[in-house]
C-alpha cells in the first residue's frame, strides 16, 4: 500500500529561495567591498605579516701596519636576530634555541623581549657554527644574518694601541675609538618578502645603501712592535712592576714604529679584556714623574742660553741645600764636567746647572720639546702631563725640575723629545698614520744637540748608569731616570719607583729613539738602568737589524778605543801615531790625566785600517750593574 507524498507549501519554498539569494548577495557585496573598497587595508595587513625591513651588513675598515700587514681585520661571523611576533608562536622550541646559544630559557626570553615588536637582537658577531646549528632547527622567527667581527692577528701585542670594538662593532678604546668615524661601517636596510617560516623569499627594494669602513694604515713596524712588547712584558714580570710602556720612533720623520703597553689582553679570546687596565695605552694616557731623564734638557737650555759653557766643571762633593732641602747624590764624586754629570747622573751637578739658568729658559726648552702638550694622534683622553708655569716656580722647584720632579710626562713625550738630540736639534711632530708629511721645528742649536749626543753616549759606556743599554757593535746614547712614585697625599712611596730609560742609536748617526718606562716596582734595585735599559737593548738591537743598519759605529777619521787600567795618554798617542795635544783636543780634555779606566777614547784611525766600530758591550756583573745604575762606576 503506497503512502501519499506530501508536497511543501509553495510559500515555504519561496522563503528558502529568498534566504539563499540574500546570503549570496551578502557574500557578493562583501567580496566586492574587500576587492575594491578595502584593498589598501588588506595589502597593508599582508605586508605587516610577510614584508620585513631587514639589515644589510657592511664591513668595518681594516687597520694595517706600514708594510701592509693586517693588524685588525674582519672575519666571517653571524648575527642572530628574531621576529617576536612569529617566534612567540613557537615557545616549545625556545629551550632548544637556548641550548644552541648557551642561554637559559629565561635569558633567551629576556633577549626576545628586549627589542621592538618585529625585530630584536639575540647575539651579535658570534661564530658561524652557531648560525649553522640554528638553521638546522628551522624555528620560524629566528634568523641568521651573515656579518663580520674584528680579529687582531697580533693579539695582546697591539691591544692597548689599537683598542677594541663593542658588540655593535663600534670603536670602544684605542685607535678603534679615536678613528671610529673613519673606520666604522654604516649598515643598510632592505625590504624583503618572507614566507610563513620567516625565510626571505624576495627582496622588494633597498631602503638604504650599506657603506663600508675606510682602511687605516699605521706607521707601526710589526717586528719592532713584537720585540718591544715581549721585552717590556718580561721586565715587568721580572721586577714585579705595576705597568709599563715603550715607544720607538724614527728620529728624522717622527714616525712611531712601535708603541706598546703592559699589562695587556688578547681581544680574540672571549671575555679576556674585561679589565680597562689591560687595554689602556699607558704610553699616552699615563703621566709620571720621570726622574733624571730630564737632566739633558736643562743642560741644553743652559748651553743654548750661554748660562753655562760646555767646558764648565762643578764641585758635587757636598750636598746642595736649597730652601732647606738637601739635594744629594747616591754615590759621592768630587769635580765633574757636564759629560760626567750626565754619565753618573749627578743630581747636585744638574741642580747647579739649573740654578744658573733662568726659569723661563728652562720652561721654554721643556715646552718646545713637547712636554705639557697633548699629542694629536687619535687617542681620546690622551694626557698632556703637567708642566707648571715658570712664574710659579719656587727656588726648590727651580732646582729639582732638572731632576724630573714637579713635572709629569708620558713615554711618548720622552721619545719625541729625545729625538731632537739625535737629529740635530729639531722637534719632530709624532706621526702614527702613514702619508703625513714630517713637521719639524728647531728647538736648540745644532752644536748643542751635537754636544749632548756625544755626552749621552758615555751613559751607556762602562761606568755610566745606562751600561745595560749597551749594544754590541753599536754606539748607544741615552739617559736613565728613577723617581719615587707619588702617593697621592703630597708625599712619595719609599721603595716604589718610576724606572725609565730613553736612548737612541747608532750613537754617531742616530736613526731610532726609544723610551721605556716601568711603574710601581718595589724590587730592591728598581732603577731605570736596571729595569728599563735592558728593554731598550734587546728591542733596539732587533730594530737596527730590521732596518739593516750595519754595526759600524764610526764612519770617518775617528774611532774609539776602551782605556785599559794603567794606560796613560802619552802611551796611547805613541801607539796610534798621534800626539797628546791632538788626543786632548778631539776628546775635549783639560788635562792628560782626565781619563778613566773603561772610558771610550776617540783616536785617529791608523792608515790602512777600516773605519769600524771598536767598541764592544762589556760583560757586566750584577754587582757592577747595580753600582752603575745608582750613579757610581768610574774611579
Amino acid at each position: 500500500m503506497k503512502r501519499p507524498v506530501k508536497s511543501l507549501p509553495a510559500g515555504r519554498a519561496r522563503l528558502v529561495i529568498v534566504v539563499l539569494l540574500l546570503a549570496f548577495s551578502v557574500m557578493l557585496l562583501r567580496d566586492i567591498y574587500l576587492q575594491l573598497l578595502d584593498q589598501s587595508t588588506l595589502r597593508q595587513q599582508g605586508q605587516m605579516r610577510y614584508l620585513r625591513s631587514v639589515p644589510l651588513p657592511a664591513s668595518r675598515g681594516i687597520i694595517m701596519a706600514r708594510n701592509g700587514q693586517p693588524l685588525a681585520v674582519n672575519v666571517h661571523a653571524v648575527t642572530i636576530w628574531a621576529d617576536p611576533a612569529i617566534l612567540d608562536k613557537h615557545h616549545d622550541q625556545w629551550a632548544a634555541l637556548g641550548r644552541v646559544l648557551h642561554l637559559s630559557r629565561a635569558d633567551f626570553a629576556r633577549r626576545v623581549a628586549s627589542g621592538g615588536a618585529d625585530y630584536t637582537y639575540i647575539e651579535r658577531q658570534v661564530a658561524p657554527r652557531i648560525g649553522n646549528a640554528l638553521q638546522k632547527l628551522q624555528v620560524p622567527g629566528i634568523y641568521v644574518q651573515n656579518t663580520s667581527r674584528t680579529y687582531y692577528p697580533l693579539g695582546a701585542v697591539t691591544t692597548p694601541l689599537l683598542g677594541l670594538v663593542d658588540e655593535a662593532h663600534q670603536g670602544a678604546a684605542g685607535l678603534e675609538r679615536g678613528y671610529n668615524t673613519w673606520l666604522r661601517a654604516r649598515p643598510g636596510r632592505e625590504l624583503a618578502l618572507v614566507d610563513g617560516h620567516g625565510q626571505i623569499v624576495h627582496v622588494a627594494k633597498v631602503q638604504q645603501l650599506a657603506h663600508f669602513g675606510h682602511p687605516l694604515r699605521l706607521t707601526i713596524n710589526p717586528q719592532m712592535q713584537y720585540w718591544a712588547y715581549i721585552t717590556l712584558t718580561r721586565s715587568l714580570h721580572h721586577f714585579h712592576a705595576k705597568d709599563g710602556s715603550a715607544v720607538v720612533m724614527n728620529v728624522h720623520t717622527g714616525q712611531i714604529l712601535a708603541m706598546v703597553s703592559a699589562p695587556s689582553c688578547n681581544p680574540n679570546a672571549l671575555g679576556a679584556c674585561t679589565n680597562p687596565a689591560d687595554y689602556t695605552n699607558n704610553a699616552v694616557h699615563q703621566a709620571f714623574e720621570p726622574g733624571s731623564v730630564m737632566k739633558p734638557f736643562v743642560v741644553a737650555a743652559a748651553l743654548a742660553s750661554h748660562s753655562v759653557q760646555p767646558d764648565a766643571r762643578f764641585n758635587v762633593f757636598h750636598p746642595l741645600i736649597v730652601d732647606g732641602y738637601a739635594i744629594t747624590d747616591d754615590v759621592r764624586h768630587h769635580i765633574l764636567s757636564i759629560e760626567k754629570i750626565l754619565k753618573y747622573s749627578s743630581c747636585i751637578g744638574a741642580s747647579k746647572i739649573a740654578l744658573k739658568t733662568p726659569e723661563q729658559i728652562i720652561y721654554h726648552m721643556y715646552r718646545s720639546a713637547g712636554f705639557g702638550r697633548k699629542p694629536d694622534l687619535g687617542f681620546v683622553d690622551a694626557t698632556a702631563g703637567v708642566l707648571p708655569d715658570w712664574r710659579n716656580w719656587s727656588l726648590a722647584r727651580h732646582a729639582t725640575i732638572a731632576l724630573g720632579y714637579g713635572i709629569s710626562v708620558t713615554t711618548l713625550q720622552l721619545a719625541d723629545a729625545y729625538a731632537a738630540f739625535a737629529n740635530g736639534g729639531y722637534h719632530m711632530r709624532p706621526e702614527l698614520v702613514m702619508g703625513q708629511a714630517p713637521v719639524a721645528t728647531r728647538i736648540m742649536p745644532a752644536w748643542v744637540a751635537r754636544k749632548l749626543r756625544g755626552w749621552l753616549q758615555s751613559v751607556a759606556e762602562p761606568g755610566g748608569t745606562g751600561i745595560l743599554a749597551a749594544i754590541d757593535g753599536y754606539h748607544v746614547a741615552g739617559k736613565t731616570g728613577t723617581a719615587n712614585m707619588a702617593n697621592g697625599h703630597g708625599g712619595f712611596y719609599g721603595h716604589t719607583t718610576n724606572a725609565t730609560f730613553v736612548g737612541f742609536a747608532p750613537g754617531n748617526h742616530p736613526q731610532l729613539v726609544m723610551a721605556v718606562s716601568l711603574r710601581g716596582s718595589h724590587f730592591k734595585w728598581n732603577f731605570g738602568g736596571i729595569e728599563a735599559a735592558p728593554v731598550f737593548r734587546v728591542t733596539m738591537r732587533h730594530a737596527l737589524q730590521e732596518m739593516n743598519v750595519a754595526p759600524a759605529c764610526q764612519h770617518g777619521p775617528i774611532m774609539r778605543i776602551t782605556i785599559k787600567p794603567g794606560e796613560n795618554l802619552a802611551e796611547i798617542a805613541r801607539q796610534y801615531h798621534s800626539s797628546v795635544a791632538h788626543l786632548m783636543n778631539i776628546n775635549q780634555l783639560r788635562n792628560p790625566e782626565d781619563i778613566d779606566s773603561g772610558t771610550l777614547l776617540k783616536i785617529p784611525t791608523p792608515k790602512g785600517e777600516k773605519h769600524i766600530c771598536r767598541f764592544a758591550a762589556p760583560l757586566v756583573s750584577r754587582a757592577q750593574a747595580e753600582i752603575w745604575s745608582e750613579g757610581g762606576g768610574g774611579t
